[in-house]
């Protein structure tokens, strides 16, 4: 009986010159010889010359993988021995498989720290060690959870058909399978549904739960992102309801609906710790036919004392003072508006100081209210001329029962509250005052 001839796969010295080792590789069951690798005795350089299996180029344009200053050994991500057939490495045939398809590289140069660049004219694909590092690990990564997947599903397959015979599969994290992932990220947040919203809160709060996890300085730092990022939308939004230019019965509930959502706004306005108490919130006046009832814009209270504060709110767009001169061209009377706001929050206070007893009865609430702060915001600084600023101002550093504050105004201390959070405020410093020497000088 015939013996059969066993197969042959093997790489050998075809030629050996001054210059360089011309290696070939033969394979007897598929019938081929073909030139696989160089060696190059005068430099730092190794080509590769990728193959099928079963013979032929590896891939459909890139015919050679040139190394160079590698010392003979070759970096992660490629194969080193023509018996896998050289080229790249299975764990990055999603990559080899992009080139092949997307464009028509003849060579691959690796330098070990070389540049990292395509050259489609030259139509060579440059790449250097550490960048076969992250693709041989990101893609190692992707293998793997891949793999971990498929083998989770099975389990719970396995487990659902025959429960008796198998144990319930426990769910397991591949380790960098997440970042794997957020690296394919567009930084677009409308790419995450609601269920990958809720699990990234849900995933943030339990790690910040432990110690050991997030450090302090690491949530210092993202507090001060989602800080600086939530400033600057607001401030965004307040600008963009600035640029209306039409007064309309809908304006004032817009700012109030702004204000309410933003309630940590009153803290800048006040310059203390304070709280939105109550909005639109009852303050007195009704009379016996239950008429004639008063409603507050904002109740702010403050978090230390429990003291109330009126703040009655107006439009950008209200007038602060009359368009006309009152006495020759730089005395002008304040707007009928803006009279009117003073007179109704000052209405408002004292209905509410009056039934102060009856009202906190009622209240399951805890408020007091001493000589309570009266506030109005209305209208804008810019909208003024120089003399109409000039009434505005003498007007108002005489109203000493309520401080008038403009839109305007408001955004200043908005955007320098964010200064602050960004550590752009840069406190002015104060020279000492020399000190007198207490003895006397000699004559």
């Amino acid at each position: 009986m015939a013996k059969v001839k066993a197969n042959t796969r093997k790489e050998f010295v075809h030629t050996d010159s001054k210059t360089k080792k011309t290696f070939y590789f033969e394979d007897t069951e598929y019938g081929y010889k073909t030139k696989s690798k160089e060696e190059f005795k005068n430099s730092d350089k190794v080509i590769h010359y990728p193959i099928k299996w079963e013979g032929g180029a590896k891939y459909k344009t890139i015919k050679k993988f040139t190394y160079l200053g590698f010392n003979g050994k070759l970096p992660v991500g490629v194969n080193k021995a023509a018996s896998k057939t050289y080229g790249f490495t299975k764990t990055l045939g999603p990559f080899s498989y992009k080139l092949d398809t997307d464009f028509k590289f003849k060579e691959v140069i690796i330098e070990k720290n070389g540049k990292a660049l395509i050259d489609q004219t030259k139509q060579i694909l440059y790449l250097n060690e550490k960048t076969l590092q992250k693709l041989n690990t990101d893609f190692s990564t992707v293998y793997k959870s891949n793999r971990a997947t498929t083998n989770d599903a099975l389990e719970v397959i396995l487990y659902e058909i025959f429960p008796k015979e198998f144990k319930k599969p426990t769910k397991t994290y591949t380790t960098n399978a997440l970042s794997a992932a957020l690296s394919s990220w567009g930084n677009d947040i409308n790419e995450f549904s609601l269920s990958d919203k809720k699990a990234i809160q849900e995933l943030f709060d339990k790690l910040t739960i432990g110690t050991t996890f997030l450090t302090k300085d690491s949530l210092k730092k993202t507090k001060e992102i989602i800080d600086h990022k939530y400033i600057k939308s607001t401030i965004e939004e307040f600008k963009k309801q600035l640029k209306q230019t039409t007064e309309t019965k809908s304006l004032e509930k817009k700012w109030q609906a702004f204000l309410k959502s933003n309630s940590w706004i009153f803290s800048t306005i006040f310059s203390q710790p304070v709280i939105l108490f109550k909005d639109e919130a009852y303050v007195g006046g009704k009379t016996l036919d239950n008429q004639n009832g008063k409603h507050n814009d904002f109740l702010i209270k403050s978090s230390l004392s429990n003291n109330i504060s009126f703040l009655e709110l107006k439009t950008h767009l209200s007038p602060l003072v009359e368009a006309k001169p009152y006495r020759g061209k730089d005395v002008f009377c304040v707007s009928k508006g803006l009279t009117g706001s003073i007179a109704q929050v000052l209405n408002q206070r004292d209905n509410f100081q009056k039934e102060f007893d009856s009202i906190k009865r009622k209240s399951k609430d805890d408020f007091e209210t001493f000589n309570s702060k009266c506030l109005v915001i209305v209208g804008k600084i810019s909208s003024l001329s120089k003399e109409q600023n000039y009434s505005f101002e003498l007007y108002r550093s005489n109203s000493r029962d309520v401080e008038i504050m403009t839109f305007d105004e408001l955004l200043k201390k908005i955007e320098s509250f964010q200064d602050i959070i960004e550590g752009k405020a840069t406190p002015k410093v104060i020279a000492k005052p020399k000190r007198r020497s207490a003895k006397p000088k000699m004559k």
